[in-house]
């Protein structure tokens, strides 16, 4: 496996008036800040943080996927961007960033 962790940030933005997306809540911002944390955080495996475009969850959103998993995460705050990368990406702690995961049937 080239990664051991792949995140996917959704980025997609629509026209005013069109359904909610996740570029329109943040979700862009999010994405730098996550990026340059992860850059600094001292992991210790081969991971990659980056942009997609509409992963069709977007009024969940902003929302992201991170595989080999496929786990579904709502990351709305600087806070949220954090939980995810000491607890998920670093430390692997399931019960502290649980909060933030989408389930699968949630959104479809």
């Amino acid at each position: 496996m080239f990664y051991e962790k792949h995140i996917f940030v959704c980025e997609n933005q629509r026209a005013p008036g069109e359904r909610v997306s996740c570029g329109n809540q943040g979700s862009i911002e999010l994405l730098k800040l996550l990026k340059q944390k992860a850059a600094k955080a001292g992991i210790e495996y081969k991971f990659r943080v980056q942009k997609s475009g509409c992963l069709d969850r977007c009024e969940l959103g902003p929302i992201q996927v991170s595989y080999p998993e496929g786990k579904w995460f709502a990351m709305k705050t600087e806070a949220d961007v954090d939980t995810i990368l000491e607890f998920y990406l670093k430390t692997n702690q399931a019960e502290k960033y649980e909060h933030l995961i989408v389930s699968d049937d949630k959104g479809l």
